[in-house]
C-alpha cells in the first residue's frame, strides 16, 4: 500500500488490523476486511486498464449494491471520482447528467441505461451477482491482480460527484474531495457512537450522500459491519436486523415511517438497535413516540449534500427535552442563523443556516455561477434552509428560505405550521402553502382518523401559533407528491391544486 492515505486506502488499512472481520453482508454472502481490500485492489486494477486515471470520473446508475462501495474505494484509490446517478430519474435528466459527468467508464446496476452515453465513455461494466457468477463486473476483478497501485491523490482529489435531489431546480453535481469525506467521518465519530463492532443496515439510497455518509462509511472506518438489503421491504429489512443483530440505522422519515406502519413492526425483534439516525425532512413527533415505544433511540440530525452530508445530530442524553431539535453541530461545523442583511439571528429568531468546515464541497460541478452564489465571501455556504437556534444552540429547521410567504405583513415559514400539525395524531403528513386568500394546510390522515377533524386542526393552530402563521383552511388529500428521497414536491402539489381549481372554476 503506497500513496497518501487517502479514502481508497481505509479498507486496506482496516486489513490490517482486522483482516477477518466482516466489512459487507449482501444477501448470503459475507466480505471480511480482506477479501473486500483484495477485491477492492483488483477492481483499481481493473478500472485503471480500461483506462481510468487521476481525476477522471467513473459513473454509477443502479440500486444499492455493494459494488458501489468497491467501485467508491477503487475510483479514490486511483484518484478518480465515483459519480452516482439516480436510476429513479425520468430517461431525460439521466441523460443530462450522464452527459455532465463526462466519466470514463460506466456502472450499471439493473434495468435502467442511458439512452445515449457521453463520447467520454471507453467502456460500460454491468454488475451481476456479487462475488459469483459471470458477470462482467466479476470479470473484471477476477482478471486483474491485487498489486497496489502508486497513485499520490491529495486531499483536495475529488472523491465523490453525487447530484442534489433537484426539488427546487435541475440536479447540480456537488464536488466531494478526499478531505471533504474523511472530516465527515470524523464529524459523524465525534456526535454519534460508532463502535468497532457495530453492524449498521443500509437502507437510504447510496446515490444520496446521507445514504453512504452518515452510517455506512464511518460504521467501515471503525471496522464494523455493514448490511445492504437487496429490498427495503420492511418484512425484509425487520428479518435482516433480526438475522445479523443490527445496532444501529439510517433513513428519511418517510422510510423509517413506512417500517412502522407495517402488520410486524410491533413484534419485530429490535432488540439489538442501540440507535436509528433520521433526517432529510420534517420529523413527526409521532415516529420519535413510535421509536421510543418500542426501545429504540431514534435521533433526529440535520446535513445537506453540499456537507457531506453531516452538520449536526440531537444526541441520545437531550433528545427527551429537545424534541424536533437537530441537535448542535459536529465537532468540526460551524454554523450561523443570519438575517437577509447577514447579521446573526438570535435565539428564536428564524433565519437562514449558514454551514462552515472542512467537510464543505469544493463547489458545484461545472457550475461556478451557482458556487458563488452559495458562497459568501468568508466561506460561509449558504444552505437555503430556513431554521432557528434556541438558547441552548439547538437548531430547529423550519423549511425552506424560498417556500416563505408573507401574510399580514409578516415572512411566513410553512414548517411552523407544518411541525406543529405533525403533532396531531390525526395528521400522517402535512404541507403549508401560502395564496392570495391564506394560506392552505394539504393533510394526509393517519390511518384510523377520525373523519371530522379540520375545525380542531384550525383550532390547534389559532392556539399555538401567532396569527399569521395559521392556515385559512385545511384540505385533506391521498398523498403528497415526494421526491427519491422522501422530500415534499411543493411546486408539484402547487401545480396540481392550480389544476384542480382551473378544472372546477
Amino acid at each position: 500500500m503506497t500513496g497518501q492515505p487517502g479514502v481508497g486506502t481505509w479498507i486496506d488499512r482496516r486489513a490490517r488490523v482486522a483482516a477477518e472481520q466482516t466489512a459487507l453482508v449482501f444477501g448470503d454472502t459475507r466480505r471480511t476486511y480482506a477479501d473486500l481490500a483484495g477485491r477492492i485492489r483488483r477492481l483499481a486494477n481493473g478500472l485503471r486498464a480500461l483506462g481510468v486515471r487521476r481525476g477522471d470520473r467513473v459513473a454509477w446508475l443502479g440500486a444499492n449494491h455493494p459494488a458501489f462501495l468497491e467501485t467508491l474505494f477503487a475510483s479514490a484509490t486511483l484518484g478518480a471520482a465515483l459519480a452516482p446517478i439516480s436510476h429513479r430519474l425520468e430517461p431525460d435528466v439521466i441523460d443530462e447528467l450522464a452527459a455532465a459527468v463526462a466519466p470514463r467508464v460506466v456502472l450499471l446496476h439493473g434495468p435502467v441505461r442511458p439512452s445515449a452515453l457521453p463520447a467520454t465513455v471507453e467502456a460500460t461494466v454491468e454488475v451481476g451477482p456479487w462475488g459469483a457468477g459471470d458477470s462482467p463486473y466479476e470479470r473484471l476483478i477476477a482478471g486483474h491482480d491485487e498489486a497496489s497501485i502508486d497513485e499520490r491523490v491529495a486531499p483536495d482529489d475529488l472523491c465523490l460527484l453525487p447530484f442534489t435531489s433537484g426539488t427546487t431546480g435541475r440536479p447540480k453535481g456537488v464536488m466531494l474531495t478526499q478531505a471533504n469525506l474523511t472530516w465527515n467521518v470524523v464529524n459523524a465519530l465525534s456526535c454519534l457512537d460508532v463502535r468497532g463492532d457495530d453492524v449498521t443496515i443500509a437502507v437510504a439510497p447510496f446515490f444520496r450522500t446521507g445514504g453512504t455518509g452518515v452510517n455506512v462509511l464511518p460504521v467501515l472506518f471503525q471496522g464494523g459491519t455493514v448490511v445492504i438489503p437487496e429490498t427495503t421491504a420492511p418484512e425484509e429489512v425487520f428479518r435482516l436486523v433480526a438475522r445479523h443483530r443490527v445496532t444501529m440505522g439510517f433513513g428519511n422519515p418517510d422510510l423509517l415511517d413506512a417500517l412502522t406502519r407495517s402488520p410486524l413492526w410491533q413484534t419485530a425483534d429490535l432488540t439489538s438497535l442501540r440507535v436509528c439516525i433520521t433526517g432529510g425532512a420534517p420529523v413527526p413527533e409521532r415516529l420519535l413516540r413510535a421509536y421510543h415505544e418500542r426501545e429504540v433511540r431514534l435521533l433526529q440530525g440535520y446535513g445537506l449534500s453540499e456537507a457531506a452530508p453531516l452538520v449536526s445530530v440531537l444526541d441520545a442524553a437531550n433528545a427527551p427535552r429537545k424534541p424536533g431539535s437537530a441537535g448542535r453541530p459536529a465537532m468540526f461545523v460551524d454554523t450561523r442563523i443570519a438575517g437577509p442583511d447577514g447579521t446573526d439571528r438570535t435565539a428564536g429568531q428564524i433565519g437562514e443556516v449558514l454551514v462552515r468546515g472542512p467537510n464543505v464541497m469544493a463547489g458545484y460541478w461545472n457550475r461556478s455561477d451557482a458556487t458563488r452564489c452559495v458562497f459568501d465571501e468568508y466561506g460561509w455556504l449558504r444552505t437555503g434552509d430556513a431554521a432557528f437556534a434556541d438558547r441552548d444552540g439547538y437548531l430547529f429547521i423550519v423549511g425552506r428560505m424560498e417556500d416563505a410567504y408573507v401574510a399580514a405583513g409578516e415572512v411566513v415559514h410553512p414548517g411552523l405550521a407544518e411541525r406543529l400539525l405533525l403533532q396531531h395524531p390525526a395528521v400522517a403528513e402535512a404541507c403549508v402553502l401560502g395564496g392570495e386568500n391564506g394560506a392552505v394546510a394539504y393533510i394526509v390522515r393517519a390511518e384510523g382518523a377520525p373523519a371530522e377533524t379540520e375545525s380542531t386542526l384550525l383550532a390547534l393552530c389559532r392556539d399555538r401559533l401567532p396569527l399569521s402563521a395559521c392556515p385559512a383552511a385545511i384540505r385533506f388529500v391521498g398523498a403528497l407528491p415526494r421526491s427519491a428521497n422522501g422530500k415534499i414536491l411543493r411546486r408539484e402539489l402547487q401545480r396540481r391544486e392550480m389544476s384542480r381549481s382551473e378544472a372546477t372554476a
